[in-house]
């Protein structure tokens, strides 16, 4: 597991009711990974709520798996 492979995995990752990604929009603030365990630092200006719910839903089906 590297940064860039995180990056990559990401990267299917759409911002909801947009068809570009949240690494292209500059969403993707940091990414850590300590001991076999990833972090990864998001920033997202909304008031829908919905947003990020369904980005963090959506970054954790496309890191599942990863090892």
């Amino acid at each position: 597991m590297t940064e860039d492979a995180i990056r990559n995995a990401l990267s299917v990752v759409r911002y909801p009711g947009f068809s570009r990604d949240i690494v292209s929009f500059g969403l993707v603030k940091s990414i850590s990974i300590e001991e076999g365990v990833a972090s990864v630092g998001i920033q997202i200006q909304t008031r829908d709520p919905k947003v990020p719910e369904q980005i963090f839903k959506d970054c954790h089906e496309a890191l599942d798996g990863m090892a």
